[in-house]
């Protein structure tokens, strides 16, 4: 509801009050075909920013410049290698000298 308030140019208590749920449903029914958020517009940015660089030869995707506004935190915890565990180790052991 935000994105749609912002877009209208409407508070979020505008919104409540002068829009029905039937419009509101509608308009969350078009933002599942074509996105109001600004992510479209990252995305096509990325598109129009790796075909640059891939032309001159650099290896990119737009993925690569699709930028993250947020970090996804994996669904299941990996277990530390074991290196990461006995370079721990050498840590608190070089702490406690």
């Amino acid at each position: 509801m935000l994105t749609l308030a912002l877009r209208l140019g409407m508070t979020l208590q505008d919104l409540r009050e002068r829009m029905s749920a039937e419009e509101l449903f509608l308009w969350m029914a078009y933002n599942e075909e074509s996105p109001l958020s600004d992510a479209r517009g990252d995305i096509q940015a990325s598109i129009i920013a790796a075909s640059t660089l891939q032309a001159q030869g650099a290896k990119v995707t737009a993925m690569d410049l699709l930028p993250q506004w947020k970090v996804e935190k994996p669904a299941v915890e990996r277990a530390p290698e074991e290196g990461e565990e006995l370079f721990k180790a050498f840590l608190m052991a070089s702490a406690e000298k």
